[in-house]
């Protein structure tokens, strides 16, 4: 994270846009002794005060600002400071201490390292059903950012991840599977993303689900069903002879 610039509630919405400008972002913390109190942006500055007609060299920051504080904690991790930032559209969080003051700044800029030093991974985990023609199509559940490690150090984290934010203990309960998106920079800075499908066992479901399907006559609305029946006999054919006892 950076050292915080905030404005003051007291301080006129062109004072605001000139701190905009020279640092060369679209929001500031609205702060009053180290205590977040709101968010001001860039939008707010045009939308809210300038195209109503206002004078911005009257019209104060606490007339525009947002109540709804878009905020990590300083102990957060990366991965969750960027989930908070994709949920909420927003490329800055505030950061704040267990008192709730204000300790700094994080960017979505800031976390990925600029061009050359993208996070390298995403873990997209899925339910995949089937659609009323019988054709399966995954829906995602979640994508979980990571910023370092190996993949598979990666893949741990993010199942820790998901996890703990849909509250279960093993994340197959929840989840068909997940892709790991792996990203990279080229010689020519071109952002490259490489999709490695976990799907090996999705490729054997799906025949045997759709021939259970069609041979029930092609229903509606049991797709599930079938998915998961041919989901037990591939994991029961998989399964070494030994534990089949």
């Amino acid at each position: 994270m950076k050292d915080a610039v905030c404005v003051t509630p007291e301080q006129t919405l062109a004072a605001a846009a000139r701190i905009l400008k020279r640092e060369n972002i679209g929001c500031l913390p609205v702060c009053q002794d180290d205590t977040v109190l709101g968010m001001i942006t860039d939008r707010d500055i045009a939308m809210r005060g300038v195209a109503d007609g206002f004078d911005s060299n009257v019209m104060k920051v606490s007339d525009v600002m947002s109540l709804d504080i878009i905020r990590c904690g300083e102990d957060d991790t990366v991965e969750s400071a960027v989930l908070t930032m994709h949920a909420a559209h927003v490329q800055r969080l505030a950061v704040t201490n267990a008192d709730g003051h204000l300790v700094g700044v994080i960017s979505i800029s800031d976390v990925e390292g600029g061009a050359s030093e993208r996070r390298p991974y995403e873990v997209v985990f899925y339910r995949e059903i089937l659609g009323n023609a019988g054709m399966p199509h995954h829906s995602e559940l979640m994508r979980v950012a990571v910023a370092q490690g190996t993949k598979q150090e990666a893949v741990e984290a993010a199942i820790a991840q998901f996890e703990k934010a849909q509250q279960v203990s093993n994340w197959a309960t929840v989840a068909t599977g997940y892709d790991v998106v792996t990203m990279s920079v080229d010689a020519d800075g071109r952002h490259l993303e490489n999709l490695e499908c976990t799907s090996e066992r999705d490729a054997r479901i799906r025949p045997r689900a759709r021939t259970l399907w069609e041979e029930a006559g092609a229903p509606e609305g049991r797709e599930v069903q079938f998915w998961e029946q041919a989901a037990n006999e591939v994991d029961a054919n998989r399964r070494p002879a030994n534990d089949a006892h």
